[in-house]
C-alpha cells in the first residue's frame, strides 16, 4: 500500500511539474523560437557530417616529386643527422643518395642524387653535419668534403673540395663544428697505434697567384714597344700635326666610356667569391691515462664509429667492444664506459632532443633502428 502511495505521488508530482515547466517557460513564442532554431542546427550539422564528400586532389606539378611514399627509397644507410633547426632528418646513403625526412619519420620531404663521377669521387660517409638551416657539410673516408645547401627550397649539391694536408695513414671519421673558431673537425686514429686525435679543419682563400712573373713579362714587352717608338718617332710626329677634330671625338668618346668599362669590371670582380679550399690547421692528441684496465684494455682494438657534441664534449661508439667513448677537447682526454650490446654493428650516432641514438639497422629508415645509448 505504501509503494502504491509513493508511485502514485511521484507520477502526479512529474506530471504537474511538466505542465507548469510549459505553462511558464515554453508557452513563450521567444524561448519555442529559440528551442526551434537550436533543433534546426543540429539537424544541419548531422547532414553534413553524414554526406560523403569527395576527395581533395592536389594540383600536379610536373617539376615537383610526389615524396609521399618514398620511404621505402632508403635503403643502406651510411649517415642520419638530426636537425632541431628545420625539425627533420637528414639522411646520407651507401648509394649516394641525401633525403630529408619529416620530424615524425612518415614522410620524405626532399631527395637529392649525388652525382659520382669526376675527380672527386665519392667513397663511404663517415660523418654528416648541418652547419646552417640551408648547408649540410659531409665527409667521406677518402677526405672529400662535400657540400649540400638549399637553394629556392630544394637541396643542392656544390662543388665538392679535397681537404689538404691529411696523411696516407689517417684513418678518419666523423664530422663535427667548432663555432667559435669556424672550424670543422673529425677524429682520427694512427693505423696500427693506440693514439687517437682531434683534426681540426679549416677553410682559407686561395691566394692569387704571384704576379711577378706577369710584371716581368709586361716590362720586357714595354721595353720593346719604347724601342719601337723611339724608332717611330718621327712618324708619330707628324700624324699628330696632322690631326683632325673627327680624331679628337674619338678620343673624348673613348675617355668618356673608359670609365664605364672600369666600373663594369670592379663590380664583376666584386660579385665574384673568392676562391676556398679546407686545409688541415691542426692535430690534437688525446690522453688515455685516466681508463680503467677493462676499458683501455678494448681501447686498444678501437674501431670508432659516428660523432656527436653534447654540452661541449664529444662521443664516440665503439660498436665492436660495446663502448661509448667521451672526448673532453679542452683537456686533450678521452674516457669510456659500456653500453648495451644492443648497438653491434652500429654505423654511426646522431642527437636528437639532448639524446644519443646510435643506427642500428642501417637497411631501412625506421625510427625503431634507432636506439638510445645514453
Amino acid at each position: 500500500m505504501k509503494r502504491s502511495y509513493v508511485l502514485y505521488t511521484t507520477l502526479c508530482a512529474v506530471v504537474v511539474g511538466v505542465i507548469l515547466c510549459y505553462i511558464f517557460v515554453f508557452s513563450d513564442e521567444e524561448i519555442q523560437r529559440q528551442v526551434a532554431s537550436t533543433f534546426e542546427k543540429i539537424d544541419i550539422q548531422t547532414s553534413h557530417q553524414t554526406a560523403s564528400l569527395p576527395p581533395v586532389e592536389a594540383a600536379q606539378d610536373d617539376e615537383d616529386i610526389d615524396t609521399t611514399d618514398a620511404l621505402e627509397q632508403i635503403n643502406q644507410i651510411d649517415e642520419v643527422y638530426y636537425s632541431d633547426t628545420i625539425g627533420a632528418y637528414l639522411v646520407l646513403t651507401e648509394q649516394a643518395e641525401f633525403f630529408e625526412v619529416s620530424g615524425n619519420g612518415t614522410r620524405v620531404n626532399s631527395v637529392l642524387q649525388l652525382e659520382n663521377s669526376g675527380k672527386q669521387r665519392l667513397d663511404d660517409f663517415i660523418g654528416m653535419r648541418m652547419i646552417e638551416e640551408d648547408r649540410v657539410y659531409a665527409v667521406t673516408a677518402n677526405g672529400t668534403l662535400v657540400t649540400i645547401e638549399r637553394e629556392e627550397g630544394r637541396w643542392v649539391e656544390r662543388p665538392r673540395k679535397q681537404i689538404k694536408g691529411l696523411l696516407s695513414e689517417d684513418r678518419i671519421f666523423g664530422l663535427g663544428y667548432d663555432r667559435e673558431s669556424k672550424r670543422l673537425f673529425m677524429m682520427n686514429r694512427l693505423a696500427d697505434t693506440p693514439d687517437l686525435e682531434l683534426l681540426y679543419i679549416e677553410e682559407r682563400e686561395i691566394e692569387p697567384e704571384n704576379p711577378a712573373d706577369e710584371k716581368s713579362s709586361e716590362a720586357s714587352t714595354d721595353a720593346d714597344t719604347t724601342t719601337k717608338e723611339t724608332e717611330e718617332s718621327s712618324e708619330d710626329s707628324t700624324t699628330e700635326n696632322v690631326s683632325t677634330n673627327d680624331d679628337a671625338s674619338s678620343e673624348s668618346v673613348a675617355s668618356e666610356d673608359a670609365p664605364e668599362n672600369e666600373r663594369n669590371v670592379q663590380e664583376e670582380d666584386e660579385e665574384k667569391e673568392p676562391e676556398t679550399e679546407w686545409m688541415l690547421d691542426s692535430r690534437q692528441a688525446l690522453s688515455a691515462d685516466g681508463m680503467s684496465a677493462s676499458i683501455q684494455q678494448k681501447f686498444e682494438r678501437f674501431e670508432g664509429v659516428g660523432l656527436v657534441e653534447r654540452q661541449g664534449r664529444i662521443y664516440v661508439l665503439d660498436s665492436e667492444e660495446l663502448v661509448l667513448y667521451t672526448v673532453n677537447p679542452e683537456e686533450g682526454t678521452i674516457n669510456g664506459q659500456m653500453v648495451t650490446p644492443r648497438v653491434y654493428d652500429s654505423t654511426g650516432m646522431f642527437l636528437q632532443d639532448n639524446e644519443i641514438f646510435a643506427i642500428v639497422h642501417p637497411e631501412v629508415f625506421d625510427l625503431d633502428a634507432f636506439v638510445s645509448v645514453d
